[in-house]
């Protein structure tokens, strides 16, 4: 800790200061007199830091343990505004002045400070995200903004080629030209990202308390900072999504590990901000990943199940989990042509007499098998 930058109320705060105050610790006392000994122009603060811990531990001294003081200290900032009011036309040099019956009410005013500092840092730590309007403005960059007011969608193309359709009643903010290490955007609204593919610099889109994460993809957010909802819904490739605090905890701290969570084709996350959740599951009506100009007749005669739950997981992208040697002995005779994912599943399931359910994005299979 760098102490020497420390005022008064900074060091009530600080467990250690308070023990060697205390003479709860023979190891603070050491370090407390050592460094007074190399930094004696700290002197002054240090001892009316002192004074404030005494003070305040007088005040508890039935039960002055280092919770109670801990929760005393709003009880303090209280009683300080309420003397601070009923006295407010006393110069504040005079309390100074006063004999020491008079300094634990001067110290609990000074503990206010202190307290505020506090709180303020711990609320800075510990405050949501910014919205849309403040991150672009704090971005450091010159930022294009495109707004949609129209009731159709809008086409915006990136500097790196990537295209987004931005949807009613939404907005997008981005560098005209993107930096050397990634390609970040902000968004208050609804947008399918079409992001072409760099490895080198991932594409990231703030929008509403989240990071979305990709290297080149497409998918669909809508994050309005009027609902109480984020949802990404990826369309093809991988995506990243986390909440906005960690993301931006780790990049300050290093990190190489986030908690978040990974999106592959027809799954979405939907971040609910009253619990603070990220929650991930299969899409309502999953799409096949093949061009709609290409044929999806599928042919199956004779065929292994597991076979045609491949070509269903290569269709739609999406992971079947079922047990191979079990369904070993299941061959089936199918023709698809236009049904949806989940039809087809019905229709594979009820021929050889297994069940499905859809968790966390994949879909388990139960079976007793064909033998």
């Amino acid at each position: 800790m760098n102490y020497k930058i420390y005022n008064a109320e900074d060091f009530l705060f600080d467990e250690s200061f308070r023990q060697w105050v205390g003479g709860t610790s023979p190891q603070a006392t050491v370090f407390w007199e050592q460094w007074l000994i190399e930094n004696p122009d700290r002197a002054d603060v240090v001892r009316q830091a002192q004074e404030l811990v005494r003070a305040l531990t007088s005040e508890y001294r039935d039960n002055a343990t280092e919770d109670r003081i801990d929760s005393e200290l709003s009880q303090l900032m209280q009683r300080a505004a309420e003397r601070r009011d009923a006295d407010v036309e006393t110069p504040v040099r005079s309390i100074w002045q006063q004999s020491w019956w008079r300094w634990a009410a001067a110290a609990s005013i000074l503990v206010t400070v202190g307290l505020g500092i506090w709180l303020y840092r711990y609320t800075n730590e510990h405050a949501q995200p910014a919205p849309y309007a403040h991150l672009t403005k704090a971005a450091g960059i010159l930022l294009l903004e495109k707004v949609n007011d129209s009731d159709r969608v809008v086409n915006v193309v990136l500097g790196d080629g990537s295209v987004v359709t931005l949807r009613p009643k939404s907005r997008l903010s981005y560098p005209k030209q993107f930096g050397a290490n990634n390609r970040t955007v902000y968004l208050n609204g609804e947008a399918f990202f079409d992001v072409v593919k760099n490895p080198t610099k991932p594409f990231l889109i703030y929008a509403n308390q989240t990071v979305t994460k990709v290297l080149g993809t497409s998918f669909l957010v809508r994050a309005f900072e009027s609902e109480k909802a984020v949802v990404v819904t990826v369309r093809t490739g991988r995506v990243s999504v986390y909440k906005q605090q960690d993301f931006e905890k780790a990049q300050r701290s290093g990190l190489r590990q986030i908690q978040g969570v990974i999106l592959t084709p027809n799954q979405q996350m939907t971040y609910n901000l009253a619990d603070n959740q990220l929650m991930k599951a299969l899409v309502e009506k999953p799409k096949a990943l093949m061009p709609e100009t290409i044929s999806r007749e599928q042919i199956f005669e004779d065929a292994p199940v597991a076979k045609v739950f491949s070509t269903i997981e290569h269709t739609y992208g999406v992971k079947l989990l079922y047990n191979e040697d079990d369904l070993s002995a299941c061959l089936v005779n199918l023709t698809f042509s236009n049904e949806s994912l989940l039809e087809r599943l019905d229709v594979v399931c009820q021929t050889i007499g297994a069940t499905y359910e859809v968790l966390d994005g994949q879909i388990v299979i139960t079976s007793k098998g064909c033998k």
